[in-house]
């Protein structure tokens, strides 16, 4: 209606126009690129009249035009979302409910209509991998870092498929270009750590915990990553001595001592030191060294490897003054008294061993082990009813018939000491865990005799 009527004023003013022209003759002469055209005043004014409102005509219908096909463009970018909303509802449904590749399905066909979806490439990665199909969910997340190449997660995710692959270069290669993108990202970094070190590559997860400690500097993880690099340093060392060259066990004498000297309360690179000595033939530094270490921290580990060392060198007498030693200074030592009782064992010494068990029994509560060793003992004396008895005793209390070591974290329990825990990942955590103490009814044997010294001297 309004098209309409402008027509009809246009031309109500063209025709007045004319009008004016034919009761108006005046000749003016127009000029136009150069060129003299002549004309009247009247048809100079109706032909610029008439190119403006043919101008103005054609800029509003180019407006006009331009909103209806940006109008159809958003009726169809709505139907497009529209339909790319139920195709991913549906997708998601079908995920839930566990039907995979229905959900793929879905996701796959969003995707045609919009392949910038970056989440539906992670989320199609994740289904590949429920479905066992590694292969395809990295073509997935290749696809979704070409959209969005800063996304650090995506390279990370890569990393651990190619690890699963068995394909560690481009696990490493893939964890480096994450760090690029994000230098802080501490997840990649203990992940290329772990790479490293169950590679044997001790100097490169050596140099990337290195890494880490500057990151965490000043925050509550700090202690337990610089426990972290001291147990890499250990196992570097320890490998080493593992190969046995004379090169390789002076870089593990190096880095024992680096070890001992960067943390002073590192029980494992005590006992790491004290076993470098041994393998060089410094039995007596190795001795020295587990002695101090055992006077300092108390741990047990330190004087079985005592016990190794003089058994080894056929020094039994030694190894005993020291337990008396120890059990003078410690008399309610009762993990001690046990391992003392089980070297007299080993040595023969029956009534010593005895002796000290049934000293034990008095302070602590019935624990496996100890009717174990008493079933032992009986079996040596020969007393093959009084070993029945302690048997069965054994198998009445639960636990393991051996002192087990104790992770002081998850408590997992192991036969031998051991420096770092398999099951939780922490350092110098294993000790043996204390027996809940009784109130003595008799007055105990201390101070320790010199009896079964000079007993195994008479032997």
């Amino acid at each position: 209606m309004l098209v309409k009527l402008l027509f009809i004023i246009i031309l109500g003013l063209i025709s007045i126009f004319c009008w004016l022209s034919l009761t108006n003759p005046l000749e003016v002469q127009f000029r136009f690129f150069g060129r003299i055209v002549p004309t009247d005043l009247s048809t100079l004014m109706i032909t610029s009249f008439v190119l403006g409102a043919l101008l103005v005509f054609i800029s509003t219908l180019a407006r006009d035009v331009r909103r209806s096909i940006e109008n159809y463009r958003q009726v169809r970018r709505r139907k497009k979302e529209q339909s790319i909303k139920e195709e991913l509802n549906k997708g998601m449904e079908d995920l839930l409910r566990g039907d995979l590749v229905k959900a793929k399905t879905h996701f796959t066909e969003v995707l045609k209509q919009d392949p910038f979806q970056k989440d539906l490439y992670l989320k199609l990665s994740e289904i590949s991998v429920q479905e066992g199909n590694d292969e395809e969910a990295l073509h997935w997340l290749e696809r979704a870092r070409w959209i969005d190449h800063k996304n650090v997660e995506i390279p990370l995710r890569q990393a651990e498929l190619y690890l699963r692959l068995k394909r560690q270069e481009e696990a490493i290669r893939t964890l480096k270009r994450a760090l690029r993108l994000d230098e802080t990202n501490l997840m990649a970094m203990k992940r290329l750590r772990e790479i490293y070190r169950e590679s044997r590559k001790w100097e490169e997860a050596i140099r990337v915990q290195k890494s880490i400690l500057k990151l965490v500097k000043g925050k509550p993880m700090e202690d337990e990553e610089h426990l972290f690099y001291l147990g890499l340093k250990y196992e570097h060392a320890f490998d080493l001595l593992s190969r046995g060259e004379e090169d390789d066990l002076e870089d593990a004498l190096k880095i024992a001592k680096e070890i001992v000297r960067e943390g002073k309360t590192f029980q494992p690179g005590f006992v790491l030191l004290g076993d470098v000595y041994l393998r060089i033939g410094k039995w007596a530094s190795a001795g020295k060294v587990w002695g101090k270490s055992f006077r300092r921290f108390k741990s047990i580990i330190f004087i079985l490897r005592l016990e190794d060392l003089y058994l080894s060198r056929e020094d039994p007498s030694t190894l005993l003054r020291i337990y008396q030693r120890t059990l003078e200074h410690d008399p309610e030592n009762w993990m001690v008294s046990f391992f003392y009782a089980k070297l007299c064992l080993r040595l023969e010494m029956l009534d010593e061993a005895l002796e000290e068990i049934n000293t034990i029994s008095l302070r602590q509560k019935d624990f496996p082990a100890l009717h174990r060793i008493l079933a032992e003992i009986y079996l040596h004396k020969k007393d093959f009813s009084r070993a029945a008895q302690e048997f069965e005793k054994t198998f009445e209390l639960s636990g393991t018939t051996y002192l087990p070591f104790v992770c002081q974290v998850c408590e997992r329990e192991s036969k031998e000491w051991v420096a770092y825990c398999p099951q939780c990942h922490h350092w110098s955590t294993y000790t043996i865990r204390e027996v809940e103490k009784i109130t003595p009814l008799l007055p105990p044997s201390r101070p320790f005799s010199q009896r079964a010294f000079f007993s195994l001297e008479e032997r």
